[in-house]
Order: C-alpha cells, then sequence, then structure tokens
C-alpha cells in the first residue's frame, strides 16, 4: 500500500475512504433525525429490528424461565446452583436491555407486550413446580444452545451491513457460551427434559 509523503518528507496516513473529509460531512448532514443510523449503515433496518425484538423476547422468556427454576431449588446443598441460575436471569435481563436500546438507536421500540413473548421467543418456557435440578440443567442447556446458534446465524447475516449490532450479537454470543459452559459443569446428571413428569409448559 503506498504512503503519502509530505514535502518534507514525512509519512502521512494513505488516502481511503475514512479520509473523504467533505463526503463522510455530507453524509453526516443527511438526515440528522435518524441520530446513530447513517447512510454507511447498509443493513435492512426493518429485518434487523424484527431480529433484534426474536433475541430480545427469547432472552426475556430465558430470563423468567432461569428465575423460576432458581426459585424451586430448594436443598441448601444445591444453593450455589440456585445462586447461578439467579445470576444467568440477571445478565439476561441486562442483555435484553441492552438488544431493547440497540433497538431504539435503530428508530423503533422494543416490543415487550407479555401477550407476545412466548410467540417470538426461540425458547419454551417449562416451569419446575418441584425441585428437579437434573431436569432444569437440560432444559436450561437447551434453550442456551438454542440461543448461541441463532446469535451465530444472525451475525453471519449481517455481515458488514451493520457493524455495531453485530459486536453486541457477539458480545451475547460470548456470554451465552459462559452459560452454557457453566450449566454442563453442575454436578447433577443431565436427562431429558421434555420427558419429566413435573414439566408443563407455557405459552
Amino acid at each position: 500500500m503506498e504512503l503519502v509523503t509530505s514535502s518534507e518528507g514525512e509519512r502521512l496516513l494513505p488516502p481511503g475512504p475514512a479520509l473523504r473529509t467533505r463526503e463522510v460531512r455530507d453524509r453526516a448532514l443527511f438526515d440528522l433525525d435518524d441520530g446513530p443510523v447513517t447512510p454507511s449503515n447498509h443493513a435492512d433496518l426493518m429485518a434487523v429490528t424484527r431480529l433484534l425484538d426474536a433475541l430480545l423476547a427469547s432472552l426475556l422468556v430465558s430470563s423468567l424461565q432461569y428465575e423460576q427454576h432458581a426459585l424451586a431449588i430448594r436443598a441448601p446443598s444445591a444453593r450455589p446452583f440456585a445462586d447461578f441460575l439467579f445470576a444467568c436471569a440477571d445478565r439476561d435481563r441486562g442483555d435484553a436491555r441492552r438488544l431493547a436500546e440497540r433497538i431504539r438507536q435503530l428508530g423503533f421500540v422494543g416490543e415487550y407486550d407479555p401477550q407476545y413473548l412466548g410467540v417470538r421467543s426461540r425458547l419454551t418456557f417449562r416451569a419446575y413446580p418441584g425441585e428437579h435440578p437434573a431436569a432444569i440443567v437440560t432444559q436450561n442447556l437447551v434453550g442456551v444452545r438454542i440461543l448461541v446458534q441463532t446469535l451465530q446465524e444472525a451475525v453471519r447475516w449481517l455481515g458488514t451491513d451493520d457493524p455495531t449490532t453485530r459486536r453486541l450479537l457477539e458480545r451475547l454470543l460470548e456470554e451465552k457460551e459462559t452459560q452454557a459452559d457453566g450449566l454442563t459443569a453442575q454436578p447433577f446428571p443431565q436427562e431429558v427434559a421434555t420427558s419429566h413428569p413435573a414439566a408443563r409448559t407455557e405459552r
């Protein structure tokens, strides 16, 4: 790559899109009401918002499921597991808020209506009224793995069209992979949660 030199022989930055100051300024002045969304964002904002709304619903459902499962754990020996689930619920709520903030930046409002959370969520809420730690581990691990795959596909789909949203999703992907690692480390044998007689589905 050829560098530009000054008359004194000093090396300067190479010419490139980032140095076209007048063009960048003109584009920044276009549609000021769009706030952080500039013409250099090539994403389909409606499609991105639908994706973020689905992820928002999924994280809200996940946080409620973590919390219900944590409250179902009563044995003193399983208290660390319950604390882990509570922490996961708190992180999912925080991540859902970050998604809603990004939706707002894109010019829309996140969908929080409880009536439609279950419809948009990639996860199915499953409550355990009794203490079934093995089934709880499996149910949450399945949910986390669904979100990991969804986030991986979303990151690939966004590509370079919306770098800010992609970075947000990459951070959420890292968080979900950490949760999966924590669930697999729990000292309970995993079982097929959907076959457990105490399980019931809430939609």
